[in-house]
Order: structure tokens, then sequence, then C-alpha cells
């Protein structure tokens, strides 16, 4: 949950745009790449990395020019999920929260087809009907949500600091139409492969796990370690 991504690109720089996740023809004058990496830092704002004294070898590679630097780089909305969504797919989707997956749920309706925003409304002030629950898996064709650039009922309620809601008045996107296809949907369409790495995911894998530390995760049975778990001590 941020208001500027930092996004540092390893020979290539991507450009996110509001363009919807819908076949586009292929961009004249780009020469073919084989490796393109896209490295996301979260949850700290430009001020706080760029010629920060405590981040050596962020600033050495910036200042080296090493990395192509984004400079005028916004979040596109808020919380964190939506801005994943939209750098993989053109789209949020229908979500507007960090609602975990509906896992392998196939009897679901995507927020796509259902046309309510998946998003947060603890304060119950929403202003637009919402679905808080789970995320469907994305599939289908339908409408999205709109992010506009100043919300003032989503993530709005503590501990969420400091009340990162829309409310930085950029820019707003509207719905559009569009199909739950992402970038990893096209490339395996094409024949080509792709991977992801994630900090903290477990060594069993990350089907399944809502959150994790790199060994606990949701999933983890802590009944097994009795009686040294937090819920057996008085």
């Amino acid at each position: 949950m941020l208001r500027k991504l930092a996004v540092l690109c390893l020979f290539a720089t991507a450009v996110a745009t509001s363009v919807r996740g819908q076949d586009r023809d292929a961009p004249k004058g780009i020469p073919r790449l084989d490796h393109v990496f896209l490295i996301v830092m979260e949850n700290h704002g430009y001020q706080q990395i760029v010629n920060n004294p405590n981040e050596p070898y962020l600033n050495s590679l910036i200042a080296n020019e090493e990395v192509n630097l984004a400079t005028n780089y916004f979040a596109v909305g808020h919380p964190s999920l939506t801005n994943y969504l939209e750098i993989v797919g053109g789209s949020n989707f229908g979500v507007r929260s960090d609602n975990a997956p509906s896992w392998h749920n196939t009897t679901c309706t995507p927020n796509l087809a259902t046309g309510i925003v998946n998003a947060d409304n603890a304060a119950n002030q929403t202003t637009i009907p919402v679905d808080t629950g789970t995320v469907c898996p994305i599939a289908g064709v339908g409408q999205d949500a709109e992010t506009p650039a100043v919300d003032n009922w989503n993530e709005v309620t503590l501990p969420t600091f400091p009340y990162l809601a829309d409310i930085d008045g950029v820019k707003s996107v509207p719905a559009e139409k569009t199909e739950g296809k992402t970038i990893a949907d096209q490339l395996v369409r094409a024949g080509l492969t792709w991977k992801s790495y994630q900090e903290d995911l477990p060594l069993s894998g990350a089907d399944g796990v809502n959150y994790s530390n790199g060994t606990a995760t949701n999933l983890t049975d802590f009944s097994k370690l009795a009686p040294l778990t937090s819920g057996s001590v008085v």
C-alpha cells in the first residue's frame, strides 16, 4: 500500500499505462528482448529511497545509471493488490482489495461478471455496492472497477497507515470492459515461459497460502507444537 510504486527494470523498462487487458498490435521499433526482469519494491515512497544513505546499494545502481529510474511513476490505486493486477493485466479485474483468493473455486462468479467491486468496507461508508469476501478466480469478460483519484471510504480504518485510500487526487481511472487475461496467460498461449520470485513464500509451495513468513503460513498446523503455542499459554 503505497503512494508511489518504485519500479526498477534490468535490461528493459516496463511502462504501465491505463490500457486494459486486451490484445494489442505489437509496438513498432522495439528490439526483440530475450529476458525482461521487473523488480517491484513495495511499501516505501520515492522520497524514502532515493538519496537515502541507508540504501547505498540501490542508490549506487541509480547513480551509476545501471538501471532506469522512473521518477514520475505512481500507484494506480490502493491497496496493493490493485497495482499488481494492473501490472500483469492492465486492469484491476473488479478487485480493489487485498482479500485472499477463493482457492480453486469453480462455482463462484468473478467480479468482472457481477460488476460488483471486491473492496473493503470496514467503516461501513461505501458509496457503491461492494463484495467484501474472498476473490473469485479471475476469468471471463466484463466490467472492471473504477479507480477514483479521491476515495475516502476504501481502506480508511485502523490499523491501515496512514489511511491509505485513494486520496492522492492525481488521476482517476474509469471502469472499462475487459477480458480476464494476464500477460502470463498470453505468454503461455504463445508457448513462452515465465517465472515469479516472491519474498517469504514457503518451501512447500504457494498453493492455498494467503500469508507466510517463509516458514509458517496460514496453513501451518500449530497444534503439533503444543504446549508451546501461544494459544495454550496462560
